[in-house]
């Protein structure tokens, strides 16, 4: 177990199988174990059409979050990445909070959920468009980290020491959550310091901005 700060926010290391739910929201969790990460990003939504095996997980996760009172609205799950035996998913709640949760397809267990006011999160850095939803954390498959981008910027590339990292559009919230764009971000393995993003601005304008993914101390 490792408790992390990072600027102003706490990320908590969950026990393998424990899950907490909605009570858990405005905290960062992230849990651990590791798997090359491919170096292509795949800038487009994500979905799990066509993968009829995560069907069992994904009713898991629906019934096990309706009973914590987190329950995906009419928009249901997105599929935020999967990796093996391992699958991460994004979803809203009635109530504006933005969920995250991992689970394992073989078996359809639920391994953790989190949840964060999307309404009441702040960015990382001052002057920054990015906003980290949940991570860095190691996850149950790789290292990664989840952000929201400001209303109406897109993310054209995601780079970590100069080399482009796997990331995916995972969701647009619902204009009552802020409307804003959640991406996925599959981090190397020993990851320290900062992602590098370049951004699309309403404008057109392309502008350069960073994460910091530095586990456990703010990164230099």
């Amino acid at each position: 177990m490792r408790m992390m700060t990072f600027g102003a926010r706490a990320g908590l290391y969950l026990a393998a199988a424990s899950v907490l739910l909605s009570a858990g929201c405005g905290t960062r969790q992230e849990r651990m174990t590791t798997e090359p990460v491919p170096a292509a990003s795949l800038p487009a939504p994500a979905s799990s059409a066509g993968q009829s095996d995560l069907a069992p997980l994904e009713a898991a996760l629906a019934k096990q979050a309706g009973a914590s009172g987190s329950a995906p609205t009419g928009r249901g799950l997105s599929l935020a990445r999967r990796v093996g035996n391992s699958a991460s998913y994004i979803w809203e709640t009635s109530e504006g909070k933005v969920c995250f949760a991992q689970g394992a397809v073989k078996g359809a267990a639920v391994h953790e959920t989190a949840c964060v006011n999307a309404a009441k999160t702040t960015v990382e850095e001052p002057g920054s468009r990015l906003d980290t939803f949940f991570g860095p954390g190691d996850g149950f498959s790789e290292p990664y980290i989840v952000f929201a981008a400001a209303h109406g910027a897109r993310v054209k590339s995601v780079k970590y020491e100069s080399k482009e990292a796997y990331w995916v559009l995972v969701r647009k919230l619902d204009p009552r959550a802020t409307g804003r764009d959640v991406y996925y971000v599959a981090l190397p393995d020993g990851h320290k310091g900062w992602i590098d993003v370049t951004l699309e601005q309403p404008d057109g304008a392309t502008v350069a901005d960073r994460l910091p993914v530095t586990m456990g101390k703010a990164p230099s």
